[in-house]
């Protein structure tokens, strides 16, 4: 049986403290960049970039989500 290396001594607790700071921080400010926001251009509402927007439903310009029909269809579903 081949055997396996052993650290000569204990790593102490502020070496394992520098080391998750280091990760957390990196990593905060990298997800605290991927969440920017942007207004949308019809009704200035903030929306995630690349996205419908999900109070008007439009997306560079043009109508992509229309939630005049999506109400209309559940009335019914309701109602039938």
């Amino acid at each position: 049986m081949a055997k396996h290396p052993v650290p000569k001594r204990k790593k102490t607790s502020h070496k394992s403290a520098v080391r998750h700071s280091a990760w957390k921080t990196k990593n905060l400010k990298r997800l605290s960049n991927l969440a920017k926001t942007i207004n949308c251009p019809k009704c200035k509402q903030p929306r995630l970039p690349h996205t419908a927007c999900m109070t008007c439903g439009y997306y560079r310009g043009r109508v992509v989500i229309d939630f005049a029909a999506k109400d209309s269809k559940k009335i019914e579903k309701i109602s039938a």
